[in-house]
């Protein structure tokens, strides 16, 4: 046998023994964690959340994507975020 292929059959050795290691490593993982995860403590607790942020988002939305009336006597008025700022460009333009 020369050094060159000693050589190359360690390396291929080695190789395999590093790719071996990571498999057995993740195998013990899935066995020993993934099984004995526990459940969520408080699912309807986090159910409750994601209902309370989700309707906090729409309202958000519908805020910034709607028309209301805030104050008839000082004319006050909610207009999309679209509108206003082409009603800003437009009064800037016209000056």
């Amino acid at each position: 046998m020369s050094q060159s292929e000693l050589s190359t059959s360690s390396r291929l050795l080695s190789f395999t023994g590093i790719i071996g290691a990571i498999l057995v490593f993740a195998v013990i993982l899935f066995v020993a964690y993934l099984p004995s995860r526990p459940a969520p403590v408080d699912q309807a607790a986090n159910a409750a959340r994601q209902a309370k942020a989700d309707e906090a988002r729409a309202a958000g939305a519908a805020k910034l994507t709607g028309y209301e009336v805030i104050n008839v006597e000082a004319g006050t008025v909610r207009i999309p975020i679209e509108d206003a700022m082409n009603a800003t460009v437009a009064d800037y333009a016209a000056k």
